[in-house]
C-alpha cells in the first residue's frame, strides 16, 4: 500500500471510529490571582475532572496541515492518558470556535504511526492543567511556564462562555486571543 493511499484509510478510520466531533468554543483569560479563581469555583459547586501535566506536541507534513489551517495534536496528560485531536480553521466568532475531532490513543503506538506516516513534530508546549466542570462548561486553570496563569473555559455556545466568566470575575479587557503555542513563542521572542 502507497504512503498516500494508507494516509487516506487511516483518515477514513479515524472519522468513523472516532470519540468526539464538535465545534470546539472556547475563550481564555489572562489571570494575576488564580486562588481567588479556585476559591470562587469551590464555591460555585465547580468539580474537579482532572488535574495535572501535560505534554503537547503538534505534528505537519511539510507544512499542509498548516497551509489549510489545520492543527494535529498529540497531547499526553501524566504518564499514560493521550489524546490525538484534529483542530480545524478558526471561525468567525467572538470566542474562539473550530472544528475538532478527539480520540483517546496509546501515546508510543499514535506517535509511532504518524511518523511512519512523514507527520514530524513541528512544535512543541507544556503546561500544568487544573479542569473543572462549572454549567455545562469546561473551566481550566493553566500555567504555563514563562508565561503565567491563564483561565480557558470551554461550553457549547458563547453565552455559557459568557455566563461562567461572568460568574467567575472575568473581564474582557483580559481576554487572550492566542494560543499558548503563539504565547510561548512570543515569550521566547521577549
Amino acid at each position: 500500500m502507497r504512503k498516500l493511499d494508507l494516509e487516506a484509510y487511516m483518515s477514513r478510520q479515524l472519522a468513523s471510529r472516532v470519540s468526539d466531533v464538535r465545534i470546539e468554543v472556547e475563550q481564555k483569560f489572562r489571570v494575576q490571582d488564580i486562588e481567588r479563581i479556585r476559591k470562587l469555583l469551590r464555591r460555585l459547586g465547580a468539580r474537579l475532572t482532572k488535574s495535572g501535566y501535560e505534554h503537547n506536541e503538534l505534528f505537519d507534513m511539510d507544512g499542509r496541515l498548516k497551509e489549510k489551517e489545520y492543527k494535529l495534536r498529540l497531547r499526553r496528560h501524566g504518564p499514560k492518558r493521550a489524546w490525538l485531536t484534529l483542530k480545524g480553521p478558526r471561525q468567525q466568532g467572538r470566542s474562539k470556535q473550530r472544528m475538532e475531532v478527539e480520540t483517546p490513543v496509546d501515546y508510543e503506538s499514535a506517535k509511532h504511526i504518524l511518523e511512519l506516516l512523514d507527520y514530524r513534530v513541528c512544535d512543541t508546549y507544556a503546561k500544568q492543567r487544573e479542569e473543572y466542570s462549572l454549567d455545562s462548561c469546561a473551566v481550566s486553570l493553566d500555567y504555563l511556564e514563562g508565561c503565567g496563569w491563564f483561565v480557558e473555559i470551554e461550553g457549547k455556545t458563547e453565552a455559557q462562555i459568557r455566563a461562567a466568566a461572568r460568574r467567575l470575575g472575568l473581564k474582557d479587557q483580559n481576554r487572550e486571543h492566542r494560543s499558548y503555542r503563539r504565547l510561548f513563542k512570543a515569550q521566547a521572542v521577549a
